[in-house]
């Protein structure tokens, strides 16, 4: 009984501890006092190590996830906080923030049809969170931007016709006009989400105008 006893002991150890003796929860407080430090790939290494000698009968720190997905924001491995940040809205931590982190790492990794489609559901579930206004920034100016391309090539379109025949113009006028159409549904997704938004606005009534 004795050597049973003992074997069961060194099982546990096993088991419990991990990276050369030292348990999940040191690593975890060990990646807690790199994090403070601002020191993020140590604070994720340590932090990864503890999940991975984390005891699958023990319910899994949340925060600790958060924690990750912070320092792989934090240290430019958008992969990473993908991962963890959509961990993180599994488990229920902080989803409000966890889901914008996820289309932040969705919008660096230019991954921006899926970016849209969390940050239009996410809009509705937490229109009363103070990431909010952060959620919409972030989908207005990518709005924004590919607006702007299709408008800003029909407005060089259209400055090519000063050097130009006054028989081309009418030809100028229709290509200008393809692109402005391309710009429209951008802009006009900008005032669905922000009214009030002059870029847009501004925008939209110039299309408008060369269009009509």
């Amino acid at each position: 009984m004795k050597y049973l006893a003992v074997v069961g002991l060194m099982f546990f150890s096993l088991v419990v501890f991990a990276q050369d003796g030292t348990s999940h929860i040191e690593l975890q407080n060990q990646g807690n006092d790199a994090l403070r430090e601002n020191n993020f790939a140590e604070a994720l290494e340590l932090y990864e190590a503890a999940l991975a000698a984390w005891p699958e009968d023990e319910e899994i720190n949340s925060a600790m996830i958060f924690n990750m997905a912070t320092c792989a924001r934090r240290s430019d491995n958008h992969e990473k906080a993908l991962e963890y940040y959509q961990k993180s809205v599994d488990l229920g931590y902080r989803a409000d923030f966890s889901t914008f982190y996820v289309a932040t790492a969705l919008n660096n990794l230019e991954r921006h049809d899926e970016m849209e489609e969390v940050l239009l559901q996410a809009m509705t579930d937490f229109r009363s969170s103070s990431v909010f206004g952060h959620m919409r920034r972030l989908l207005t100016n990518y709005y924004l931007r590919q607006g702007a391309e299709p408008y800003n090539r029909a407005s060089q379109i259209l400055a090519s016709a000063q050097d130009a025949d006054p028989s081309e113009f009418d030809a100028i006028t229709a290509r200008a006009n393809v692109e402005f159409e391309k710009a429209k549904p951008w802009f006009e997704k900008v005032l669905e989400i922000d009214p009030d938004n002059s870029n847009a606005q501004a925008s939209l009534r110039e299309i408008n105008t060369r269009l009509n």
